[in-house]
């Protein structure tokens, strides 16, 4: 029987919003640390308190983060997982999968907005080289220039849902792959049955404001997943 899709309530920035996600069914919640291109992001001190006891397994998100600096967040903060936003150095993870072994590493395979272009050969070795390096998952998400800079991530933008399928096509089978980028309770169904992911990783999608969820909508995400995991185990 096929496990559920699971959930990853991401960007979030206060302890009452990693609770809404527990409440709603989430698997995880994820915080931003320390990247300069996101509003929601927190420093290493002010993200203690969604660490602290956290009420679901919580994902640390970084970019281009000194490697001296990941280790006093891994040591501080005891994440769950880390998960690296941008193009990776595969030796630093390497080397923070040896060091850190109970820390899993999770990394962002970002691709341009629906519409662009994409180098398959290069998706590929990219792709091979991270699972060299002994990542736990991987995630598909958007990147793209907003006001000038590029966000890897937190775009609000989806990719195209195709080339998704030809990358779950590129990893061993029952590879964990999350899906993100543009997602929200309404087109999560869809996303679903065209990518058939490990889950789903979302952070606008149901936010009232930025950096503050919305429990409506993380309530109607969290149904959807739940009627598209009967699905897929109806199709089995």
């Amino acid at each position: 029987m096929p496990t559920p899709y699971h959930a990853k309530i991401c960007c979030t920035t206060n302890p009452d919003d990693a609770r809404l996600a527990a409440e709603a069914g989430a698997d995880f919640f994820g915080v931003v640390v320390e990247v300069d291109f996101s509003p929601r992001s927190l420093t290493i001190e002010a993200a203690r308190s969604l660490f602290d006891a956290p009420p679901l397994p919580a994902v640390a998100l970084v970019c281009k983060m000194p490697e001296s600096r990941i280790h006093r967040l891994i040591q501080d903060l005891c994440p769950f997982a880390v998960q690296f936003l941008g193009d990776s150095d595969r030796a630093v993870l390497k080397r923070l999968k040896s060091t850190f072994p109970e820390t899993q590493i999770w990394q962002s395979v970002h691709l341009p907005q629906a519409g662009g272009q994409v180098e398959l050969d290069d998706l590929k070795a990219g792709v091979e080289a991270y699972l060299q390096a002994g990542v736990d998952a991987l995630l598909l998400d958007t990147a793209a220039i907003k006001q000038g800079q590029i966000k890897f991530g937190g775009t609000g933008l989806t990719f195209d849902w195709a080339l998704a399928g030809t990358f779950m096509q590129m990893v061993p089978a029952g590879f964990p792959v999350w899906l993100a980028g543009g997602i929200d309770p309404d087109n999560v169904a869809a996303a679903l049955a065209a990518v058939d992911p490990y889950g789903i990783d979302l952070c606008s999608g149901v936010e009232a404001r930025s950096g503050k969820k919305d429990p409506a909508k993380v309530k109607r995400l969290m149904d959807a997943i739940r009627q598209a995991s009967t699905k897929r185990g109806e199709k089995t």
